[in-house]
């Protein structure tokens, strides 16, 4: 049969069935027990579904159903496509085989145990978000952060907004609002979802000024317009976080952008993008500019992620000179950016690691990059031993060297060695794009990488307690495979 031909009768079959009304659906016996527990927009919802798939698998037994035994049919199919639907509500926790420490996909940082237990206390009843213990009245939701931020960093002050984009929107609106914002050509960045630095810029409601070359900026560039230009509003500087720029390059360095600032009494704002507090050297890195030494070099306004090199939720911390957040503060923007309690608590729990001398070897975002490969081909060997050991096995699997990087926008190039599994399918006619379809619907999900027809999983991004579920999936995988036909 011809494809026309099969497309034409699925086109008479569709006309022919002619399904009751839904109300009169609805009002079936069959469907009573869904309509006592659920909404009734909701069962509405849920057999008009079915019915459309009832009429794209058409059958002649179909059209001769009664009201009440077509009620019967939704009915079953109606619980089924509930119980997916709830089954897939929510985030889950996945198991990250990726090597990608700070996953954009797979929610960047994972948090430590005690921020958990710092939330639920925050969050199940009420809590001083905004109210002073002390004074007995109206407090500032973010006194703890600047309260941290000074005595880690030694910042005037700080706010919480979303995420680093917004502190960005928020600095720029509260500083610049219909003033040029300088920034050098080589930092006019695209962070993920193909959001761009300019088009954030001027939906603040400030005007780009772009200075300089894209390889080579010098102070000049920024002074040239700052002597000839009298509606500077602030000068912006951008961590190349994301990107590297290599060859023949010049750029004006942060002092001097600071003296420049301060000659001509306009703010210095740097992105720093990541936020680091941490010399991440010791981890074999390339050294990020930290928070402290940006702040120590005397800018004005520092921004920074929460969720990338600080190791902790998605957020954007502004700090700097108190005159300044408290402009931003009062920035009607603020309201509408300002973090809640869930970040706020755990910006808060993530920060007071930073107390202590080795504190951030707590947070899983260290623990996972100080691991040695020592440790990483002990782990791998354990699951490799228990997996050779089954008989009918159906992929080859063996313990292999790899590269894990930072991700999430954080220093681009910089990879840590690393230790993974490696599976092959030993028939042809199951690929690796398939077995890794498999372990990403398993539960928890197991998301690995595939390159050339193997499915790698880098034991660096996969917590140590993971390990049992690791084994469990991959016999899970295999007996998927044995029964595939």
């Amino acid at each position: 049969m011809s494809k026309q031909e099969s497309q034409a009768i699925k086109i008479s079959q569709e006309k022919k069935f002619r399904p009751p009304q839904i109300d009169l659906i609805l009002r079936q016996k069959a469907l009573a027990e869904p309509l006592r527990r659920f909404r009734r927009s909701v069962v509405k919802e849920l057999v008009k579904e079915s019915i459309k798939s009832l009429a794209q698998s058409y059958s002649e037994t179909l059209a001769e159903l009664s009201p009440e035994e077509l009620a019967i049919r939704l009915a079953e199919d109606s619980a089924e496509n509930l119980e997916r639907t709830m089954g897939s509500l929510g985030i889950k926790e996945v198991i990250n085989a990726t090597g990608v420490l700070l996953s954009t996909n797979l929610g960047r940082a994972p948090l430590p145990e005690f921020a958990a237990h710092n939330l639920y206390s925050a969050v199940r009843r009420y809590s001083n978000l905004e109210f002073d213990l002390e004074e007995g009245e109206r407090g500032e939701r973010t006194k703890g952060i600047t309260r941290l931020i000074k005595l880690i960093t030694g910042a005037e002050a700080a706010i919480v907004v979303n995420n680093n984009a917004s502190a960005v929107m928020l600095a720029v609106r509260a500083l610049a609002l219909g003033k040029e914002v300088l920034v050098s050509r080589g930092e006019l960045i695209e962070i993920g979802g193909s959001f761009r630095l300019p088009d954030v810029i001027e939906a603040s409601g400030g005007r780009l000024k772009e200075v300089g070359a894209t390889n080579k900026t010098r102070l000049q560039d920024f002074e040239r317009v700052l002597q000839e230009d009298n509606q500077v509003g602030m000068l912006l500087k951008c961590h190349q976080s994301n990107f590297q720029i290599v060859g023949f390059t010049e750029e004006a360095s942060l002092t001097e952008m600071i003296s420049l600032g301060k000659k001509y009494d306009r703010p210095v704002v740097y992105d720093l993008g990541g936020g680091s507090f941490v010399d991440l050297s010791i981890f074999g890195l390339k050294k990020e500019p930290t928070v402290e030494e940006t702040l120590e070099a005397g800018v004005d306004l520092v921004l920074f992620s929460g969720d990338k090199l600080l190791g902790g939720p998605q957020a954007g911390i502004i700090a700097g000179k108190a005159q300044l957040v408290e402009k931003l503060r009062k920035c009607p923007m603020y309201r509408a950016l300002r973090a809640d309690k869930v970040v706020i608590s755990l910006v808060e729990a993530a920060l007071s690691q930073y107390l202590l001398s080795e504190g951030f070897e707590s947070l899983p975002v260290f623990q996972m990059a100080g691991q040695s490969l020592q440790e990483l081909r002990a782990r791998a060997a354990r699951i490799l031993a228990e997996l050779e050991s089954m008989d009918n096995l159906q992929y080859q699997i063996e313990v292999g060297d790899c590269l894990s990087t930072m991700g999430g926008g954080s220093l681009p190039g910089e990879n840590l060695p690393s230790v993974g599994l490696k599976l092959k399918s030993k028939r042809k006619e199951f690929p690796a794009i398939e077995m890794a379809r498999i372990l990403r619907r398993l539960s928890p999900a197991v998301i690995g990488t595939v390159a050339k027809e193997v499915v790698n999983l880098d034991l660096r991004t996969i917590f140590a307690d993971q390990d049992q579920t690791v084994k469990e999936a991959l016999k899970a995988l295999n007996l998927k495979m044995c029964y595939f036909v």
